[in-house]
């Protein structure tokens, strides 16, 4: 599994997240299999995404959408997301 980490400045994370919840049926199609979601510690304004993918082509095609980023502008997303690829080898 592929799981990727992504955090960005937002306006106001609470608005930030209400556009999230409303994408997941997007995620979801586009290959996601679970997520969390939060602030960085002493920073209220960043907001992290830590998602697992079916595959690493699933995450880029979603990544590269345009449906993404207009959502991103939407919902307050003030920079772009600083992005980790991560190889999963084990989860307990």
């Amino acid at each position: 599994m592929i799981k990727t980490l992504m955090y960005h400045k937002v306006e106001d994370f609470d608005k930030w997240k209400i556009a999230f919840d409303k994408f997941k049926p997007i995620r979801k199609k586009a290959g996601e299999m679970n997520y969390s979601v939060g602030t960085i510690h002493g920073q209220p304004d960043t907001a992290y995404v830590i998602n697992g993918w079916k595959t690493i082509e699933a995450f880029e095609a979603f990544v590269g959408s345009s449906e993404l980023a207009d959502a991103m502008k939407s919902a307050g997303v003030l920079e772009l997301p600083h992005t980790l690829i991560m190889e999963e080898m084990e989860s307990k």
